[in-house]
């Protein structure tokens, strides 16, 4: 043994420290990253189940079986819906055709490089995931849905399978470090949100996980748009087929959301259906 010898340290074992508690902020510990069943742990004893390379890392009030209040009722409801939705979710033509056009403009917003880390937040079944792990350095992709993470990992090559991490987990609860990610993403997740004050988490932690401007860190979201020709045939706010929940903003609005938490510094309606914005965060936490 070399003195002074430190093993190389894997893209995988790096996206796994970079994983913490949802409810104590705490690193967690016990699963080698590849096995398809595990537990992590934190030094207090708090314990996540690792279920066919999926980490559920929900916070404690998505993991048990009751629903407290409103966000914890919608959440839970849109968890069970898009589970019963996940094999014809990926068959919806329009969903295809919009994804066609949806990806080159994302990348223009959201440049991505070989030496990038980067955060997918709400990677559903994984339509854009393929596209971010091929051009990053590693890749960690959350979503509450366990069905559409089953999903998602069917679509990652086996040769970029090291740098890809799925973890089942809360925007609004996000289990990151501050400051990990080069590159944030969020991507027709937001309008979900059923709160106001659950969609201000949500925007509160993606910054967090976010590299500062000074380090190059660049997030970027979209979400549903309110305006002609939407306005015009669509409802502001309801439900979804299957008890999704959705509300649609307009520019100003989604700019003034992410104020507190981010500056925009680009901001784009060509998708017309759903907004599409990029950001830095300054000088906020």
């Amino acid at each position: 043994m070399v003195l002074g010898y430190t093993a190389p340290v894997t893209i995988r074992e790096e996206l796994l420290s970079l994983l913490i508690c949802p409810e104590t902020g705490e690193p967690l510990s016990g699963w080698d990253g590849t096995s398809a069943h595990g537990t992590l742990t934190t030094a207090s004893g708090r314990s996540y189940p690792v279920t066919d390379g999926i980490p559920n890392l929900l916070p404690d009030v998505l993991r048990g079986s009751a629903a407290d209040d409103t966000e914890a009722s919608e959440k839970r409801s849109e968890m069970q819906a898009r589970d019963a939705q996940v094999k014809s979710y990926d068959q919806m033509l329009g969903l295809k055709l919009f994804t066609y056009y949806e990806v080159p403009l994302t990348l223009k917003f959201l440049p991505l490089e070989p030496s990038h880390l980067m955060l997918e937040g709400g990677c559903g079944t994984g339509r854009m995931t393929k596209t971010f792990a091929e051009r990053t350095r590693g890749l960690v992709c959350v979503d509450f849905s366990r069905e559409s993470l089953r999903v998602a990992k069917t679509k990652v090559p086996s040769a970029l399978v090291e740098r890809v991490l799925f973890v089942q987990a809360d925007l609004s609860r996000l289990p990151t470090k501050s400051e990990a990610f080069d590159r944030v993403g969020s991507f027709g997740v937001y309008e979900h949100i059923p709160t106001p004050e659950a969609r201000d988490g949500a925007l509160k932690h993606l910054a967090r996980a976010c590299k500062s401007a000074k380090n190059g860190g660049r997030i970027a979201l979209s979400a549903y748009r309110w305006g002609p020709p939407v306005s015009f045939m669509s409802e502001r706010e309801g439900h979804h087929p299957g008890g999704i929940y959705f509300i649609r903003l307009t520019q100003s609005e989604l700019k003034a959301h992410c104020a507190p938490h981010f500056a925009v510094h680009g901001a784009t309606e060509a998708l017309l259906y759903y907004h599409l914005i990029w950001g830095q965060k300054e000088n906020h936490g």
